[in-house]
């Protein structure tokens, strides 16, 4: 006996819409914006990021945080430089 199949036995998947990253670019006091420096910044959190992913283990799950304190960090340092 053949087997009947319907609508509802099939598998569905929902799509996920894929997000892209937003390219921000940071406007320097004089007006003049630098494309290098930020992607230049963003390199920077990015390695420091992975870096203490690193040292948690390598445990998945705390990528914002992450990133956040990375950001925090290089931030910090480039404001300590700068003054």
């Amino acid at each position: 006996m053949a087997q009947k199949i319907t609508e509802n036995s099939k598998r569905r998947s929902k799509k996920t819409a894929s997000v892209e990253p937003i390219n921000v670019i940071e406007t320097r006091k004089d007006g003049s914006a630098n494309g290098a420096q930020v992607s230049g910044l963003e390199e920077e959190i990015r390695r420091r990021a992975y870096e203490l992913y690193l040292e948690r283990g390598g445990t998945p799950g705390y990528e914002s945080e992450d990133w956040i304190a990375a950001e925090r960090e290089v931030r910090s340092r480039q404001l300590q430089q700068a003054g």
